[in-house]
C-alpha cells in the first residue's frame, strides 16, 4: 500500500491496525525498530528542561519512554480505539500502577470476585496493607450488588471481562453507567477477549488493561498495557509510573509488535476451536458442568480461547484428566499457539480461601484449558481418552 497519512487512513478495520496502527509518515522502517538503548540525547540544556518539566514531548530514559515501546503503545491504542497506552512490564504490573494511582492514601475499590487469582491476592493481602480497602462483589452479574457496595471513598470499579477461569462476560455499557453515576471510573482487564473481541472504552469503560503476556504475545514474552484518556496516560507517565520502574524492555515490545500483527487470525481461530470443544464436552457423561458462553450478546465475535469444565469427581478426577492429556502442556498462561491445561484452585487461584473460591465458583473438579491452534478434533480426540480414564 502506499504510505499516506494516519488521518486519511482513518477509520481503519481491526486487522488492518494490527499492522498499521500508530504508523505516521516520518516512520522509516518497515517493522519497528528495536531501540535497545538506556537514555537519549537531549540536544541542549534548555529542551532538556522543557522535557522533564513535560512542556516538550520526547525520548529521555528507557524507563520511561522509548522508541520501540511507543510503537507497541500507539499500536495497542489504535487497536482498542484509546488516545493512549502506556507499556508495563507484565499485567500485574499495570493492575498494580492503576489500583495505586486510582485509590491511593485510603481509596476504596469495588471489584467482581472472579479475578485471576494473583489479582484476588493483590487487592484481598497487598492494597489493604498499603491502606486500600478492596470489596468484593460476590455476584457480579447483579448489578445492585455493585451499587450497593460503593461507599463515599470508591475510587473505582474493576471487572474482569471475561474472566479467568469462569468466562463469565459481563455487561460493560451498564457497569460503566453505574460507575458513571457516582462519578467514578470503571477498569476492565479484557485480556481475555483481546482487542479482537471487545472494545471496552466504545462501551462507556474509562480504563482497559491487557496482560501482553497472553495473546498478545502469543506466549513469548511478558508484558502489560494501560489504555485509555491521553490525560490518564500523560499522568500515569510522568508519576506513578516513571518513579516506580514497571516498565516493558524495547526488546520485548518489538516481539509485541510482531504478534499483534497475526491476533485477529489466531483469537478468532481459536474461538471457532474452543466452541467446538465446549460443544463436545457439554454432551461428555464424565463431565459435569462447563464454563463457556458459546453465543454471548456482548461478544459476537466469540467467547474467546480460554474454557474450564468441571469433571464428575473432585481433584483426584480432575488431576488424572490432566495426567492423561497428551497434547496441552500442563502449565500456568494462556492465549498461546499450543494448548495448555492446569487445575486452577491449586495453582492460579491457589491462595484464595475454600470459601472465596466456592463463592466465585472455582471448584476442585475444575479443569481450566487454553485451546491452542492445533486441530480441533485432535484436541477433542485427546480430551476423551483422557475423560475415559476416570
Amino acid at each position: 500500500m502506499g504510505r499516506t497519512s494516519q488521518m486519511n487512513l482513518n477509520p481503519l478495520r481491526a486487522r488492518t491496525l494490527e499492522i498499521h496502527g500508530g504508523e505516521t509518515l516520518g516512520d522509516k522502517e518497515i517493522r519497528p525498530g528495536l531501540a535497545r538503548v538506556v537514555t537519549f540525547p537531549l540536544k541542549s540544556s534548555e529542551r532538556a528542561k522543557r522535557i522533564f518539566e513535560g512542556s516538550e514531548q520526547g525520548f529521555v530514559y528507557t524507563r520511561i519512554n522509548n522508541p520501540t515501546v511507543d510503537k507497541f503503545e500507539k499500536r495497542v491504542a489504535a487497536m482498542e480505539g484509546a488516545e493512549a497506552g502506556l507499556a508495563t512490564a507484565s499485567g500485574m504490573a499495570a493492575i498494580d500502577l492503576v489500583a495505586k494511582y486510582l485509590a491511593h492514601s485510603g481509596g476504596h475499590i469495588v471489584a467482581s470476585n472472579q479475578l485471576y487469582g494473583g489479582v484476588f491476592y493483590l487487592f484481598r493481602e497487598l492494597l489493604p496493607k498499603l491502606g486500600i480497602q478492596v470489596n468484593f462483589v460476590e455476584n457480579p452479574h447483579d448489578f445492585s450488588a455493585w451499587e450497593q457496595a460503593i461507599i463515599p471513598g470508591t475510587k473505582f470499579l474493576y471487572v474482569e471481562n471475561p474472566s479467568n477461569p469462569l468466562i463469565g462476560v459481563f455487561d460493560v455499557r451498564y457497569l460503566a453507567e453505574i460507575a458513571h453515576c457516582y462519578g467514578i471510573p470503571l477498569v476492565v482487564d479484557s485480556t481475555l477477549a483481546t482487542p479482537v473481541l471487545c472494545n471496552p472504552l466504545t462501551l462507556g469503560a474509562d480504563i482497559v488493561i491487557h496482560s501482553a503476556s497472553k495473546y498478545m504475545g502469543n506466549g513469548e514474552v511478558i508484558g502489560g498495557v494501560v489504555l485509555g484518556k491521553q490525560e490518564l496516560i500523560n499522568n500515569l507517565r510522568s508519576g506513578w509510573f516513571r518513579d516506580t520502574g514497571a516498565c516493558l524492555s524495547p526488546d520485548n515490545a518489538a516481539i509485541l509488535c510482531s504478534h499483534l500483527e497475526s491476533l485477529s487470525s489466531r483469537v478468532l481461530e481459536q474461538c471457532r476451536s474452543a466452541a467446538k470443544i465446549a460443544n463436545f464436552l457439554s454432551t461428555h457423561p464424565k463431565v459435569q458442568e462447563v464454563f463457556y458462553p458459546t453465543d454471548h450478546v456482548y461478544l459476537p465475535r466469540g467467547s474467546g480461547g480460554l474454557l474450564a469444565f468441571a469433571v464428575a469427581g473432585g481433584r483426584r478426577e480432575a488431576y488424572a484428566v490432566i495426567r492423561h492429556l497428551q497434547i496441552p502442556w500442563l502449565a500456568a498462561n494462556i492465549g498461546e499457539a499450543r494448548s495448555l491445561v492446569i487445575h486452577p484452585a491449586t495453582t492460579t487461584h491457589g491462595k484464595m480461601t475454600n470459601e472465596e473460591r466456592r463463592a466465585a465458583g472455582i471448584s476442585e473438579s475444575m479443569v481450566r484449558y487454553s485451546v491452542g491452534l492445533e486441530d480441533p478434533q485432535d484436541l477433542i480426540d485427546d480430551l476423551a481418552r483422557a475423560l475415559a480414564t476416570i
